[in-house]
């Protein structure tokens, strides 16, 4: 699931803005929710309907027009973002079972180290219409960036898994939140992206949604050691 939602983000990011494919991706607490009611019977409360309902709203308002010169690429981008979305979503619902269980540490390792094996299998099949033709001159920035990269994200899941065993899910969601906004301000500064002001207050609307959502969870834990 870990693999899907990467490749699929990738995607996404190369077609559509940094900051607009978070924020889409930030649609999988939905999933999650759907999912839990499903497969455990954790029905949603109405404050979670409600703060899906707000999280739509708002990926929906920051979505890129369909109409225009660049229709085939954004609608890639847009499936990607929500693909990915919903394969993390099933990352997170597996992190959630095994995170009292493993050590973050193991557990990131074990990821990542999937992930290796599956870029290997899936480079090793990959059809020659999709293949990659890359200019030898950017092989050194490609591999520096590449590697930068992988310890940033490796960093970033093993604090995430650290947050979610010392802190909690909720908690460590309610942190989470402040992801799509972060994404938008570096894609700013650091690639010059801008936003227009209805993506921005759909960006403001997931936040919100998302935010609620995990403070619900938090309330509620704490109801239930209480």
């Amino acid at each position: 699931f870990l693999f899907l939602s990467q490749v699929c983000i990738y995607i996404a990011i190369g077609e559509i803005p940094t900051g607009i494919a978070i924020t889409i991706l930030f649609i999988y607490p939905i999933v999650t929710v759907l999912a839990s009611w499903g497969l455990f019977g954790d029905r949603p409360t109405f404050i979670r309907v409600a703060a899906m309902v707000i999280i739509l709203a708002g990926g929906i308002l920051c979505l890129p027009s369909f109409f225009g010169a660049t229709l085939g690429n954004t609608q890639v981008g847009i499936i990607a973002a929500m693909s990915a979305g919903i394969a993390f979503a099933g990352y997170v619902l597996l992190t959630q079972m095994a995170a009292g269980k493993l050590h973050p540490i193991p557990f990131s390792l074990v990821n990542f180290a999937s992930i290796f094996v599956f870029c290997c299998v899936s480079l090793m099949f990959l059809p020659d219409s999709l293949g990659m033709d890359v200019d030898v001159s950017v092989w050194q920035g490609l591999i520096i960036g590449g590697v930068v990269l992988g310890v940033l994200t490796l960093c970033s899941y093993l604090l995430n898994n650290f947050a979610i065993r010392s802190a909690g899910a909720a908690l460590a969601s309610i942190i989470g939140t402040s992801g799509p906004a972060l994404t938008a301000l570096f894609a700013f500064l650091i690639i010059g992206e801008a936003l227009t002001v209805k993506q921005i207050i759909g960006m403001a609307l997931v936040i919100l949604g998302v935010g609620a959502m995990s403070v619900e969870r938090l309330v509620g834990s704490q109801k239930k050691a209480a």
